[in-house]
C-alpha cells in the first residue's frame, strides 16, 4: 500500500528507470526548486574543492549549511523505534526539509515526501530544516 503522504518524484529527464543513484541530486532539486542540472553544476565545485562524490554526505552537507539550512539529529533511545520518513512527514505539515535516513536520502515538503520510490518505511536518523 502506498503511503498517502508520498509523492512520485524524477528530475532527472535522463533516468527514465530511476536508475541512477542520484538521491542526494534528486532530494535537493525538491527542497530548493531547481532543476537537476541545475543542482549538478551548483555540486560540482564543491564536490571538487573536497575531492568527493557529488552525491555523497561530505558534499550535500557544505551545500546545505551553505544554503541556510540546520541539521537536527534523531536520537534513538534504548527499547524505542526511530521515526519514519512517513511519521516524520505526518507531523511537519509546514517547512521543508531534507531526511536523512539508512543509505538514502528524503525531500519533505509541506506534509508530503518526495521520491522515485514510496521510502515512508525508511528510519529517519536525522533531517536539514531549512531556515525561513
Amino acid at each position: 500500500m502506498t503511503s498517502k503522504h508520498y509523492k512520485y518524484f524524477q528530475p532527472n529527464d535522463k533516468d527514465k528507470k530511476d536508475e541512477h543513484s542520484d538521491c542526494v541530486i534528486r532530494a535537493l532539486c525538491k527542497v530548493m526548486n531547481k532543476t537537476w542540472l541545475e543542482l549538478f553544476d551548483e555540486l560540482l565545485p564543491i564536490a571538487r574543492d573536497i575531492q568527493c562524490n557529488p552525491n555523497s554526505k561530505p558534499c550535500y552537507k557544505k551545500y546545505l549549511e551553505e544554503h541556510g539550512f540546520e541539521y537536527v539529529g534523531i536520537s534513538n533511545k534504548k527499547g524505542s523505534k526511530r521515526p519514519t520518513a512517513e511519521s516524520f512527514t505526518k507531523e511537519h505539515k509546514e517547512g521543508t526539509y531534507f531526511l536523512s535516513v539508512a543509505n538514502h536520502v528524503i525531500a519533505s515538503v509541506h506534509g508530503y515526501f518526495y521520491d522515485t520510490w514510496d521510502s515512508g518505511n525508511c528510519c529517519l536518523y536525522g533531517y536539514w530544516k531549512k531556515n525561513q
